[in-house]
């Protein structure tokens, strides 16, 4: 049912008053705020309406971040643990949430909830916004009878996500800025100062060492030869991102990544807390191990730790222990699989992979840190080398110079 953004005028008092609704038409729009609103409308606009298919939900995906998706759903669950009934919560999220697209998601899982069909399923109809883990949640919760619950536990995990998201971010970002600092610093020197320098070499006709030499000569390439540089640049990025998207150039790289020093270790801990908190959060919703396994699969974005997933699941059907595959796997932890076998055992699953999920968060915390600061005397040192390296290459030559005029 499309949703008007609406303008007027209090019937009664005159006050100016503005607001959203649903209604089936324009027409039905206005009669609706003359009878029930009590509101003479002077202005009717229709929001952008989202049709209930893969293709739509698809272009819609990338515009809502998992943090608008995250205030959402702690509202709904804020909601129904209030006991409000269902489509009472979709209309109040309707007119509470701010995303456009998000809002008229909304509005339309609503109208197919209001026509007998379930919310996993309506929310099904939405995957570009709604993925596979959250649908089966909220079915595992529909079935259960304790929507409300999982609906908190959906949220919390989402924040999680955007918290392990931030600490990613931060990981790269100081690093990409003392480097980009660098590099900048770098060009400046040979744009700017060595052909300064270079001029006053070629005015007293003085011979150079062959590092000078190289010097100037890379000096002379940035400036004349620049866009060289930067095609070359490119079409590293592009060669990359192609052999990146190949599955065996997917593979290569993310065995690398878990090896490479400071980022693997990292990067490490961020797939194993991602795995234990996903399946963890699924198990305690009431989602059965093996699609909960499958969709943990789909979650986890490195395929080294993803396939060890996918080879648990299947060991699990034909009866094997979680535990046990994953210690087979060598990929993960010692800590890691011990945990999962004691929940296992103990029928406590749920709870050893949250431990392992905490633990490992904190790790990741810490690792983060300590890169941090070694990242930094290091950045230094290369600047200072490289500067180093400049003005020795320029200060013999001038050395050369004062020498010959005493």
């Amino acid at each position: 049912m499309p949703i008007y953004l609406y303008k007027g005028y209090d019937s009664k008092t005159g006050a100016s008053r503005k607001g959203k609704l649903e209604a089936e038409s324009p027409k039905a729009a206005r009669q609706k705020l003359r009878s029930k609103e009590k509101i003479i409308p002077s202005e009717l606009k229709e929001e952008l309406s989202v049709q209930k298919s893969k293709s739509s939900s698809s272009l819609f995906a990338s515009k809502v971040s998992l943090q608008d998706l995250a205030i959402m759903t702690k509202q709904f669950a804020t909601l129904q643990v209030a006991q409000v009934p269902l489509d009472e919560c979709l209309k109040a999220l309707t007119e509470q949430v701010d995303h456009l697209v998000l809002r008229n998601t909304l509005a339309a899982v609503k109208e197919s909830v209001s026509e007998g069909k379930s919310l996993g399923d309506s929310l099904a109809d939405f995957p570009g916004v709604f993925d596979r883990l959250y649908v089966n949640m909220v079915k595992a919760g529909e079935t259960a009878g304790n929507l409300g619950l999982v609906l908190e536990s959906l949220a919390d995990f989402q924040e999680y996500q955007v918290a392990i998201k931030g600490k990613i971010f931060s990981a790269l970002s100081y690093p990409g800025l003392m480097i980009t600092a660098s590099l900048g610093i770098i060009v400046y020197l040979f744009v700017s100062v060595v052909p300064k320098l270079q001029k006053v070499f070629t005015s007293l006709k003085i011979t150079l060492p062959w590092y000078t030499k190289f010097l100037i000569s890379v000096s002379e390439f940035l400036q004349h030869q620049w866009y060289l540089v930067i095609a070359a640049i490119g079409g590293c990025f592009v060669l990359f991102k192609y052999w990146y998207e190949s599955e065996s150039g997917r593979a290569t790289f993310d065995r690398f990544s878990l090896v490479v020093p400071m980022f693997g270790s990292i990067i490490m801990r961020v797939n194993i807390s991602k795995f234990t908190k996903t399946l963890s959060t699924l198990l305690g919703s009431g989602v059965p191990i093996i699609p909960a396994l499958e969709i943990t699969k789909n979650v986890i974005s490195n395929t080294v730790i993803s396939n060890v997933v996918m080879n648990s699941k299947q060991a699990v059907q034909e009866g094997e222990s979680l535990g046990g595959v994953i210690e087979k796997s060598g990929q993960f932890p010692a800590l890691v699989s011990h945990m999962i076998k004691t929940g296992e055992k103990t029928g406590e699953l749920e709870k050893m992979l949250q431990h392992v999920a905490n633990a490992y968060d904190a790790e990741v915390e810490r690792k983060i840190e300590s890169m941090i600061s070694l990242i930094e005397p290091l950045m230094i040192i290369f600047m200072g080398g490289v500067v180093v390296l400049v003005v020795v290459a320029m200060l013999v030559p001038m050395l050369s110079i004062m020498s010959q005029m005493r």
